[in-house]
């Protein structure tokens, strides 16, 4: 029997744990009951990882209204680019945090999230848990192509709820400074070069309620000036 747990709980990765008991469960797709309970619990993942990047990025409390949006997938995934834009600005943003964490000597996992891949694996997901699936999963090739697709969406979900997640900005002149890196306005040279002059330090806040701690390396400024 997988090693599934019977009750659900509000770790982020809860649900990429459990799809993946149930694929282990699968025998590498023979068992393929065990597939449509992987989908099902990667379609929770998905939906669940979705709405953690929503409630951060909102940067306030939700109201009334916010919380209808997490009833849809899809309203989620439309409200995550009204407040931050498309893939490419969405590219732009981790990679200017890319340099700012190597500039402070930050070595941990840092994953993009791709919306757009989400919304795909969410419907790959979907498919498995309707009846064409077990209608049709007494073929072969269908069993292997559905099995593959799930330890792909297995590995992408692990990487993004193993991220640091998603930084937001709350400094006008860094979110400037950003805003211009993504237009192709300033180099990553340049937001170095910023970084050093003004000085920069990170400090780690845990939802669980344990300390905040500093990270990295702090960088010195080289001008009177307070860190961003």
């Amino acid at each position: 029997m997988a090693d599934v747990s019977t009750q659900h709980n509000l770790d982020l990765a809860h649900h990429v744990r459990q799809g993946a008991a149930w694929l282990s469960a699968s025998a590498e797709g023979e068992n393929t009951a065990a597939l449509s309970y992987a989908a099902f619990e990667f379609r929770f993942a998905v939906e669940r990882l979705a709405v953690h990047y929503w409630a951060g990025l909102l940067n306030r409390k939700p109201e009334e209204n916010d919380l209808r949006d997490i009833e849809s997938f899809k309203r989620v995934e439309r409200r995550i680019y009204e407040l931050v834009g498309h893939q490419k600005e969405i590219d732009g943003h981790f990679e200017f945090m890319r340099i700012v964490l190597g500039a402070m000597k930050i070595d941990m996992s840092f994953h993009t999230p791709k919306i757009g891949d989400l919304s795909k694996y969410w419907h790959e997901c979907s498919e498995l848990c309707h009846i064409a699936w077990p209608l049709s999963c007494s073929v072969s090739e269908v069993r292997k192509i559905a099995f593959a697709n799930l330890i792909e969406i297995s590995q992408s979900l692990s990487a993004h709820v193993s991220s640091l997640g998603w930084p937001v900005l709350k400094d006008a002149a860094f979110t400037e400074l950003r805003d211009k890196f993504i237009a192709g306005k300033v180099s990553a040279s340049d937001v170095l070069a910023h970084v050093q002059q003004t000085g920069l330090w990170a400090r780690a806040e845990y939802p669980d309620g344990r300390p905040s701690q500093f990270v990295g390396e702090p960088v010195a400024p080289s001008i009177l000036g307070s860190a961003t």
